[in-house]
């Protein structure tokens, strides 16, 4: 029979191998595509910035942009490309009269993306929500306010700890939750998105699992 130093010697091995293996942590993703920068400038500097956080690639073709103007409740879609959204990977939609910076980091250009601030911005796969901007059915006047800024006259990027999209266009909308506001034709971001959602357990490389294996 081995004594209790002998096994507690041969268990030496395996807490290096469970510390080489990160301490049984990986990276979580967001539950779907993200509207990730919204920018609402001057003239038709307009842009959208689709972002992939997800682990997979993602078959963009099956999603829309919808835009409700003005309170509106029937939208104008625009159509997505047939491509496949590497995770990691933003898709930048632009009208096709914005400013020449702006229209560099486009992967589309579309004259229908002519929305206000107060127009609501659906992004849908197959008709349903994914994540929204504003609220559909509502016209706020102007824009939807809060403390921090506006829908108008404003670039808005994701902060990077929203891993999941407000998939209720109908429900109030407050621009602070979940935003940092920047000033009016800020482009600088535009393009390249991250997010910080944490971790999640890994049972295939957690302690439990080496334990398991020992015995």
């Amino acid at each position: 029979m081995k004594s209790l130093f002998t096994k507690r010697l041969s268990l030496l091995p395996l807490l290096a191998l469970a510390g080489m293996l990160g301490a049984g942590a990986a990276a979580a993703q967001t539950a779907d595509l993200l509207i990730s920068e919204y920018v609402e400038g001057s003239a038709n500097n307009k842009a959208v910035e689709i972002y992939n956080g997800t682990a997979d690639a993602v078959a963009l073709g099956t999603y829309t942009l919808d835009r409700y103007a003005n309170g509106a409740t029937v939208p104008y879609s625009i159509a997505l490309p047939a491509i496949n959204l590497a995770p990691g990977a933003t898709h930048v939609i632009t009208h096709n009269q914005a400013d020449a910076v702006l229209l560099s980091r486009a992967d589309q250009v579309n004259a229908n993306l002519n929305f206000n601030g107060n127009d609501a911005l659906v992004l849908a796969r197959a008709g349903i929500a994914v994540d929204s901007v504003g609220r559909v059915g509502e016209d706020p006047g102007t824009a939807w306010t809060c403390a921090g800024g506006s829908t108008l006259n404003h670039t808005m990027r994701r902060v990077s700890s929203v891993c999941g999209g407000d998939t209720d266009p109908s429900n109030a909308y407050d621009p602070c939750l979940g935003w940092v506001f920047f000033a009016v034709d800020t482009f600088s971001g535009v393009g390249s998105h991250v997010t910080d959602c944490g971790a999640v357990a890994d049972e295939a490389t957690s302690w439990g699992a080496i334990k398991a294996t020992y015995r």
